[in-house]
């Protein structure tokens, strides 16, 4: 951030964009609680559907590209540990007795698997301040479906019990009564707080062989200045293709 303001780079904080504006098959700037901006050209990195939906409200969506499946989404666990685990490191992961039916459960029953995969990340492992001295910071992780109306309340009682049981008998200590300190993060906050369509963490999934060509471009063949770039345009989700999705878009706009 400090870079990007030393190259110029204006922050708007706290002021989201309600609407692209556009005028004659083109952008023409966006429009804010606070103000109406004038630009030629605007970067997208929200979920292209939710852009669609409520930033372009007046222009044809691609309705084929939207309606692909969705990714699988995640319910995180934020957790600090009132104990330090010598057997644990940086990243660890406590796999299911049965992938398959884990993953059928997420993707043909939308739910969560009774007994699901976990994976744990401990940063204070390598960066000893993260938590208190004798204390851990765990990020606890399980796949799920992306929002799709499930209880997600009874769902997170479900896993969190499911994820407490699986990690105290692999390392044979109760971890429930080490918790001080909790937050969790569902499918419905994901999507409230990232605009990810559903919560979905990879925005369409990628299924099949053709996935990946079957994604929105980092650029609109409607609206001229409009361009995409995040997970759920291409190449595809996750960081490194996050980055070369805006790598691609920045070299587009420079022609």
């Amino acid at each position: 951030m400090g870079l990007a303001e030393e190259l110029g780079v204006e922050f708007r904080y706290n002021e989201p964009v309600e609407e692209i504006l556009t005028a004659t098959g083109r952008v023409t700037g966006v429009r804010t609680p606070q103000d109406v901006y004038d630009f030629g050209l605007v970067i997208s990195n929200m979920d292209v559907v939710p852009t669609y939906r409520r930033l372009l409200p007046k222009q044809p969506a691609p309705e084929r590209t939207l309606s692909q499946p969705r990714s699988s989404s995640a319910l995180i666990f934020y957790w600090g540990i009132a104990h330090e685990f010598a057997e644990l490191d940086l990243h660890n992961i406590f796999f299911s007795q049965d992938y398959q039916q884990e993953f059928k459960a997420i993707f043909e029953h939308k739910t969560v698997s009774a007994d699901p995969t976990v994976y744990v990340n401990v940063t204070s492992k390598k960066t000893p301040p993260d938590a208190p001295a004798g204390h851990e910071n765990w990020f606890v992780m399980v796949n799920v479906p992306h929002h799709q109306g499930q209880d997600w309340d009874a769902l997170i009682a479900q896993t969190r019990q499911a994820v407490l049981d699986k990690i105290t008998r692999t390392l044979g200590v109760a971890v429930e009564p080490l918790i001080r300190a909790e937050r969790v993060w569902d499918p419905r906050g994901i999507e409230e707080r990232t605009s990810s369509f559903g919560g979905a963490l990879y925005g369409s999934s990628s299924n099949n062989a053709l996935a990946a060509f079957l994604r929105h471009p980092n650029f609109s063949r409607q609206l001229e200045g409009l361009y995409f770039c995040g997970g759920s345009v291409h190449p595809g989700g996750g960081i490194p293709l996050c980055l070369l999705s805006a790598k691609i878009a920045a070299e587009l706009i420079k022609g």
